[in-house]
C-alpha cells in the first residue's frame, strides 16, 4: 500500500513537470536570436519550430538548407537540440547583432503570419 502511495506521488510529481512550460532564456539588451551559428545543445537556446526551419529553407534555398541544415527538427527546447551548425541542426543562440552578422548567422522575423528570414 505505502509503495502504491509513493509511485501514485511519483507519477504525479512527473506529470507536472512534463507539463510546465520551458521557459525561453531571457536576452540581454541589444541581444538577438542567432541562428546558425551555435554548437550543441547545452549552448543552444529553446524552440526550433517547423516556421523557423522553413524560413530558413526558402531564404537560402532547398540545396543549400540541405548541405547547411538537412538534419533539422522542430524542437521545444536546448536539451532537445542536439549539436548545432557542425551537426546539419538548425538552432539558435542569444548573441549580440554584431557577433551574430560577424560570424554569419541569421535572423528569422515575423512579417504578418509568416516568418522570413535574412542575413543577420
Amino acid at each position: 500500500m505505502k509503495k502504491d502511495m509513493l509511485l501514485g506521488a511519483a507519477l504525479a510529481g512527473l506529470s507536472l513537470g512534463l507539463a510546465a512550460p520551458a521557459s525561453t532564456p531571457a536576452q540581454e539588451p541589444g541581444e538577438v536570436k542567432c541562428y546558425g551559428i551555435n554548437g550543441c545543445g547545452s549552448h543552444a537556446s529553446c524552440a526550433v519550430s517547423d516556421a523557423d526551419i522553413q524560413a530558413v529553407r526558402t531564404f537560402l534555398g532547398s540545396k543549400d538548407f540541405d548541405m547547411r541544415f538537412g538534419k533539422s527538427e522542430s524542437h521545444s527546447c536546448g536539451a532537445h537540440a542536439k549539436c548545432g551548425a557542425s551537426a546539419q541542426i538548425l538552432n539558435w543562440v542569444s548573441a549580440k547583432a554584431g557577433e551574430c552578422k560577424a560570424q554569419g548567422g541569421l535572423l528569422i522575423e515575423e512579417k504578418g503570419d509568416k516568418k522570413v528570414a535574412k542575413k543577420a
